[in-house]
């Protein structure tokens, strides 16, 4: 694989990611069985403030992958890798922190992580992967 096409499939697999982290933002990130949490409690979910931080860091994400194919230059995906761990920071965070305590404060609620927690997570991962693989292809250049 040439240079240049494996800098396009760097950058249309971030742009890629950035779009299925924005679905993953939809969908709910914990689940816990129906009427186990007090009605007054905002439940486990990821709080808005922490989704409009995953959504800015995807923004940036598709952005820079968007210059990087009109740029035919890998430097702006090699950016990439701070939304990702941006993204991955705020998972795992939710993922070690949040929830167990949610679970602990409430152990009849069954509250576990959903669809959205672990695709987030691997949104963070893959652009964190993706965007040091193209400061690599620079740096051995």
């Amino acid at each position: 694989m040439s240079g240049g096409s494996l800098r396009r499939t760097r950058a249309v697999l971030v742009a890629g990611t950035a779009v299925a982290g924005g679905v993953a933002l939809v969908l709910p990130t914990a689940h816990s069985l129906p009427g186990r949490l007090p009605a007054d409690d905002l439940g486990p979910e990821l709080s808005l403030a922490l989704r409009i931080v995953c959504a800015v860091a995807l923004a940036a994400a598709f952005a820079l992958a968007w210059v990087t194919l009109k740029r035919h230059s890998d430097e702006p995906l090699a950016f990439a890798m701070l939304p990702g761990l941006v993204i991955a920071g705020i998972a795992v965070r939710y993922l070690v922190r949040t929830l167990p305590a949610f679970a602990d404060e409430f152990p009849a609620a069954g509250i576990g992580p959903a669809l959205g927690a672990w695709l987030l997570l691997g949104v963070g991962g893959l652009l964190t992967v993706t965007g040091l693989a193209a400061g690599f292809a620079l740096r051995a250049r």
